[in-house]
């Protein structure tokens, strides 16, 4: 029997970090005026990046963040409805990307098999945090820590902190930084589940979150603060975790959070 696969979403970032359902931007749910978050984080980011929104980066959509997206929306000759539907999000989304990728052909994909140690070709421009002899960085431990005080409050059960799946979710967050995106569905090694499959990661039930932020503290809180990533970390289904975090991506670090259950 096949069991339910959570996976939470994330599309890209410009300044602090962005969450939406894993689904194309086309069919993503819309917000606008009053909205909350780390969404608004992230159009209000690419859209300062853009040029058409100058007010503070607060995750608050208010009249400014409106006039903003009216104002894009108008520019590429959208509906000026002032919210971010579908069409305006894949349109910010085009529009950031091709602001920010460089217009040179991108190397080959690299050949990465389970059980390859060597450093995959997506290793971010920074270095990545200092990592212990299991592999695992103390920042990477500290957002395991994070997670599991969350779960405690609720009497779950702590997930284990494995490296097996951390090495897998380093991989995943080197390779956005690298590519310049910020996607669960990598260019490269497909969905969160066909990648934990090509490393050999055993599962019946996996998710995956993925955040652009400056340190643990606000990565874990903008995490917790969003609905879809809020339940990756809660599920009672998983019962380990890999945590990658690399520096690198317009907030500073990258981190990707892979959970399984058996």
């Amino acid at each position: 029997m096949n069991s339910v696969r959570r996976v939470s979403s994330a599309l890209l970032v410009s300044a602090v970090f962005i969450s939406l359902m894993l689904a194309p931007a086309d069919r993503a749910a819309a917000f606008g005026y009053g909205a909350r978050g780390p969404d608004v984080y992230a159009v209000q980011g690419m859209l300062k990046s853009l040029g058409y929104y100058a007010g503070q980066i607060d995750g608050i959509y208010g009249p400014i963040t409106e006039n903003g997206v009216k104002e894009f929306q108008r520019r590429y000759g959208l509906p000026a409805t002032g919210n971010v539907d579908g069409q305006t999000l894949q349109s910010i989304l085009w529009a950031y990307t091709e602001l920010k990728i460089p217009k040179a052909p991108p190397s080959n994909p690299p050949s990465q098999t389970p059980g390859n140690e060597e450093a995959p070709r997506g290793q971010p421009p920074g270095e990545t945090a200092p990592q212990e002899k299991d592999g695992i960085s103390e920042e990477e431990r500290r957002m395991a820590e994070l997670i599991n005080a969350e779960r405690a409050k609720l009497g779950l059960a702590p997930l284990a902190l494995d490296a097996q799946l951390s090495r897998v979710a380093r991989i995943k967050s080197a390779e956005m930084a690298e590519r310049n995106y910020f996607s669960h569905q990598s260019p490269v090694y497909g969905s969160p589940f066909e990648m934990m499959r090509s490393f050999g990661i055993p599962f019946r039930t996996a998710g995956e979150n993925i955040a652009c932020n400056r340190t643990v503290e606000a990565a874990h809180q903008s995490l917790m603060a969003s609905q879809g990533h809020r339940e990756n970390i809660l599920n009672r289904a998983f019962d380990r975790v890999g945590i990658g975090i690399v520096d690198g991506g317009p907030c500073g670090k990258l981190f990707t959070q892979m959970f399984a259950g058996d």
